[in-house]
């Protein structure tokens, strides 16, 4: 999925959500967060990408990555939510010791608005981390 220089016009209503458990979120710089889940490691990076738009802004691209290590066998599916839309990727399966990602690229951010990087396992939760900012 590609959403390219899509003008998103809703503003993004939620803020950091830890659903079903207690997780501890902050960001480590300014285009990423991290987040600590009780089997693993949720992270959101957000980087420039090397073309430009029609216009001369910037494209980005963003990556979610999930470091599991513990627990059981997931089906998780990443994603994230800007200007109140949530966009994302395929389920797949994670066993422990695993690292898996999912990139999102040719992003129109155009503005300051929080990015919410998530990943949703099924017969669980949705698991968001802090807010990005390209700004």
């Amino acid at each position: 999925m590609r959403i390219g220089t899509r003008v998103i016009g809703t503003a993004l209503a939620g803020a950091l959500l830890a659903v079903g458990g207690a997780s501890q979120a902050m960001a480590q710089a300014k285009y990423s967060a991290s987040t600590s889940l009780s089997n693993g490691r949720l992270s959101t990076s957000i980087s420039q990408e090397d073309k430009t738009q029609p216009d001369g802004s910037a494209f980005w691209q963003l990556q979610d990555v999930y470091e599991k290590t513990g627990g059981g066998t997931i089906t998780a599916q990443f994603g994230f939510n800007y200007h109140g839309y949530s966009y994302n990727r395929d389920w797949s399966d994670q066993s422990v010791n695993q690292t898996k990602d999912a990139w999102f690229w040719d992003l129109g951010f155009n503005d300051c608005q929080n990015v919410i990087g998530w990943m949703a396992v099924k017969g669980q939760n949705t698991f968001y981390n802090a807010p990005v900012t390209i700004c």
